[in-house]
């Protein structure tokens, strides 16, 4: 029954079994296993008096007015209607829907469902009426053609269907240990909870269950790689030998790591390293450090990055250490360079090699390859570098990451890996100085940058959320609007990029803003991960409210590169409390380890967690943004179940490794 098409679901015939379908539902497991995004609290009436902006609330109706609609000069049809109880009145408010005045109830009764807005007045944006209250109603993603009612519908008769076939891989025993709730009360409550009780038993569970799975197929493959041989490397003086070839003195962080890369290079089990560091720490020092480690041991080195202007950096870095033994591959080079050097690294003759995701090809061979680095490691798929990997037998592995993930978290998504922190900043950097600009203050805030690039002759970033205008978000500031207003009203030399362009012609835009030939870029957020451009000192950043405080940090990091004084300017179009308060976070602070614990306090796990997991496609059911210390509750039962010979966990175990078989290989080298 569980692998029924939905077709055998009374009401869903082919047409909707197609919208569906984009959904990515297919069976009777599929829905059944289709979560809520988010659930609204219709169990109780809420008093109009107390009601707060952007709540999804119930109000009950006892005094209720004559509907009204009325056209505006461009069309827009508004319906309003008074509602009111014993604390006070609000307006009830539809834009182009005239025909909802026929469902209004003439007499006063029941209860209104809706969204609060306080901006200008009390209001329920397009509530709908009944008769008693529902309860706790669960909100799924939509497509074009379904509605939540279609969904909830189709979920219920899932359950009825196919809940019973559905077997607990957790067991009795491990539910008792860890005091869990039984699959299938799980599954119905995650769905349509009787009471917030049953709601977050419900997600405990499920939470603990994917995390569980997840760090247990962790803590498997660090004990199957700590059994295989790698290569032992010789580190006599390495890091000495090292820094007096640098024109600076590293700071304290960057020696601690490379102490740390020193010891995992001279085991004789492969080295498997994240390197995590705020933006502009100095990671790729560390990583000239292990490839230097490489070429004294006669070994190649890669380094592999996501850009061919960042491959084209780290080149000029590699010249400098290692001269005529340093290569670049990637995707634009000619065919005749290409065969050339191919077969320079194929003879030994190219010991270090940095470039794109061309490194990866089946034509690129090594003679002795035993040192594989990813920069910005989250812009590559786990397949993608395990392909670099296996190009090598047990090479050392270094994955480099500039996104900061709070240290219990990186735990959980890193468990299979040793962790190094460079907490510090490279002597002679400034903090950016960080400031909210409102709405009224933007045109004078452009009119300042443009006379700072004339007078100083800095550069400049602009980034927005959107490529182009779209209707439904008409309060967003796209790209291309923003681009075409700066051309027309600053007397300085502006580019767009954007992620639609062909890589050329990015690759191409972001040389000619390097080299100063561009004033102010204009961008997405293709620019997160760019080229160092010391003299760019300002950077804006368009309908703020849109990001991730962790993302707002990243691309904040694209000034302040050099030890002049730079500034982050964020524009937000949102009058809430709640955003404001978030970018308050990034006006305080330049640490971004702070900012990321924030970010996990305000917006749950799942956003970081999901960054670890989409890379690995198939790890079964979605986190569910929860308590923190339910995944380090799972992450100490998983290190725990490695020591258990239960029969629970025993079977727990097998059925991980038979479900992430074809990830394990990865896994274990990535």
């Amino acid at each position: 029954m569980l692998n029924e098409a939905l077709t055998s679901i009374k009401g869903i015939g082919p047409g909707r079994a197609e919208r569906f379908a984009s959904l990515g539902l297919f069976s009777i497991l599929d829905l059944i296993h289709f979560f809520p995004r988010d659930y609204h609290d219709f169990s109780k009436a809420t008093n109009i008096s107390e009601l707060n902006e952007e709540e999804y609330v119930a109000v009950r109706i006892l005094f209720i007015g004559k509907p009204k609609t009325i056209r505006t000069s461009s069309g827009l049809r508004i319906t309003t209607v008074s509602i009111g109880d014993a604390t006070g009145n609000l307006q009830a408010i539809w834009f182009n829907q005239p025909y909802v005045a026929t469902s209004i109830p003439l007499e006063p009764h029941g209860y209104a469902l809706g969204r609060v807005d306080k901006r200008h007045g009390t209001k329920l944006l397009a509530p709908f009426f009944i008769d008693t209250l529902p309860g706790i109603q669960p909100i799924y993603p939509l497509k074009r053609g379904l509605n939540q009612n279609m969904i909830r519908n189709a979920v219920r008769t899932a359950l009825v269907c196919g809940l019973d076939e559905i077997e607990d891989d957790l067991g009795d025993s491990l539910c008792y240990e860890f005091n869990l709730i039984d699959i299938h009360s799980a599954l119905s409550s995650i769905h349509f909870p009787s009471d917030p009780v049953s709601l977050e038993k419900a997600k405990h569970r499920l939470a603990f269950e994917s995390a569980l799975k997840f760090t247990l197929m962790l803590e498997l493959a660090r004990f199957e790689r700590s059994n295989s041989k790698g290569i032992a490397f010789d580190i006599d003086s390495s890091i000495e030998e090292f820094v007096s070839m640098l024109p600076f003195k590293p700071t304290e962080a960057q020696l601690k790591v490379m102490h740390e890369v020193s010891h995992d290079m001279s085991s004789p089990s492969s080295m498997n390293r994240l390197v995590q560091g705020d933006v502009g720490s100095g990671k790729t020092i560390i990583a000239l450090y292990a490839m230097f480690v490489a070429l004294k041991n006669g070994c190649q080195s890669v380094l592999m990055v996501p850009t061919e202007i960042l491959a084209e950096q780290h080149f000029k870095l590699l010249k400098q250490f290692f001269g005529n033994k340093a290569a670049l591959i990637t995707g634009s080079i000619s065919a005749v360079k290409r065969r050339e050097l191919l077969c320079d690294i194929q003879n030994g003759r190219i010991m270090a090699i940095t470039g794109t995701h061309a490194l990866i090809e089946n034509k690129v061979e090594f003679q002795n390859l035993g040192l594989v680095i990813t920069d910005e490691q989250h812009r590559f798929g786990v397949s993608q570098r395990a392909r670099l990997s296996k190009k090598a037998h047990n090479p050392d592995v270094m994955i480099m990451s500039a996104t900061p993930i709070p240290r219990t978290l990186s735990l959980l998504l890193y468990g299979d890996l040793d962790v190094s922190l460079v907490d510090g900043m490279p002597p002679g950097r400034k903090p950016v100085t960080t400031r909210l600009v409102p709405q009224n203050k933007r045109i004078a805030m452009y009119r300042y940058i443009e006379k700072e690039i004339q007078t100083r002759r800095i550069q400049a970033y602009v980034v927005c959320p959107m490529i182009e205008d779209n209707e439904s978000l008409a309060e967003v500031n796209s790209a291309e609007n923003v681009f075409n207003e700066l051309s027309d009203n600053l007397a300085i030399k502006a580019a767009l990029i954007h992620g639609r362009m062909r890589p050329s012609e990015k690759d191409v835009i972001m040389s000619d803003f390097r080299d100063g030939k561009i004033d102010l870029l204009v961008s997405t957020t293709v620019i997160e991960v760019g080229v160092d451009v010391p003299n760019a000192r300002i950077i804006v950043i368009e309908s703020a409210e849109r990001f991730g405080l962790a993302q707002l940090h990243q691309l904040r990091g694209r000034v302040g590169r050099s030890s002049g004084e730079s500034f982050c300017f964020l524009i937000s179009g949102s009058d809430s409390k709640a955003s404001k308060e978030r970018l308050k976070t990034l006006i305080a602070t330049n640490d971004g380890f702070k900012i990321a614990e924030k970010d996990l306090e305000l917006r749950g796990p799942g956003d970081f967690l999901g960054t670890r997991q989409s890379g690995l496609a198939g790890l079964g059911a979605p986190f569910i943004s929860t308590y923190m210390t339910t995944l380090v509750e799972a992450r100490n039962a998983a290190k725990k179940l490695i020591t258990l010979k239960n029969d629970d966990s025993i079977r727990l175990q097998s059925i991980v490794r038979e479900a992430y078989a074809d990830l394990f290989e990865n896994i274990v080298i990535n």
